[in-house]
């Protein structure tokens, strides 16, 4: 496998970092672009990589506004802007790039987690084509709380400015994920059962930052206009996608809300569709300690689509 970092712009000329894994000596089959979740970054999908380059696939992603090697020295804000369409509107920038250096490979979004959602509202706003899509620990629908965390992020960045951090919007967003999985060893027990992953995910200095108010402002309204459009799926209606998640990931209700995407995509039209649902797994299945199992699922999905 061979490793390589590079940067690219986005039109208001900020760089962007990324992580290309491509397999020794040989064209790749296809591309697999990554979009990842919130508070992590593009090297944490090493491991994944790994697997897909010695199958001839080539994997690439990149960190955020907001996040990792792009922006080191403000983890979790995106200065003077709408951060969920600045972040959707980057996967455009990453795409184009993709298709520039690989015109003619078919290529696989992969969405996790917010890089899922995400890529849902890329879908709705951006005509691309790609050969299939993937969104994992995802959910159908928003928030039951919304409303009130628009509401109050928005009074927080209008009192304390748009870069303040605020623990109570951060706990009411995140702290009941975990709190299924009591008694808790560490504030991280939803992303996964096993407690070496916890560990790196917490000694990792740009995984589990708080973001500013203005970014949960920013990523709360984006949720909304994300489940306000219609049809949901919109230009993926002809694309084959894939669901994963584990029956135990809170962020996807414990499952329910995997089925609630499904039917949301359903009822959009899209015609190639599959579920997967992995018993006793929790939100990050790449980490899990199925890993190995879901790894193999997704890469023989892969293989189906691009056989199609």
């Amino acid at each position: 496998m061979k490793t390589t970092s590079f940067t690219f712009p986005d039109p208001s000329q900020n760089r962007l970092f990324g992580r290309k894994w491509m397999p020794d000596d040989e064209k790749p089959i296809a591309i697999i672009q990554i979009i990842h979740g919130i508070a992590e970054h593009c090297n944490r999908y090493q491991r994944f990589a790994e697997l897909l380059t010695k199958h001839g696939y080539g994997v690439i992603s990149y960190d955020h506004r907001g996040h990792g090697e792009t922006d080191p020295d403000q983890l979790g804000y995106i200065p003077d802007e709408d951060a969920f369409h600045r972040m959707t509107k980057n996967i455009l920038d990453f795409t184009n790039r993709v298709k520039q250096e690989f015109p003619n490979q078919p290529r696989i979004l992969f969405g996790h987690s917010m890089g899922s959602f995400l890529t849902q509202r890329y879908m709705q706003l951006f005509d691309d084509q790609p050969n299939g899509i993937i969104y994992s620990g995802s959910n159908g629908k928003p928030p039951k709380l919304l409303g009130a965390g628009i509401a109050l992020s928005s009074v927080i960045a209008k009192l304390n400015g748009p870069e303040s951090k605020s623990q109570l919007i951060h706990d009411l967003t995140f702290k009941p994920y975990n709190s299924a999985f009591k008694p808790n060893r560490t504030q991280y027990d939803c992303l996964s059962r096993d407690e070496k992953e916890i560990d790196a995910y917490i000694n990792d200095p740009f995984c589990g930052f708080l973001p500013s108010v203005s970014f949960y402002k920013y990523f709360f309204k984006g949720l909304k206009a994300l489940h306000n459009h219609k049809p949901f799926a919109d230009h993926a209606l002809t694309i084959p996608i894939l669901l994963v998640a584990g029956d135990k990931d809170p962020i996807s209700d414990m499952g329910k809300g995997i089925k609630n995407l499904e039917q949301a995509l359903k009822k959009s039209g899209v015609s190639d569709l599959t579920v997967k649902l992995y018993e006793g797994a929790r939100h990050e299945l790449l980490s899990e300690i199925n890993r190995v199992e879901v790894m193999n699922d997704i890469k023989v999905w892969i293989e189906r689509v691009l056989d199609k």
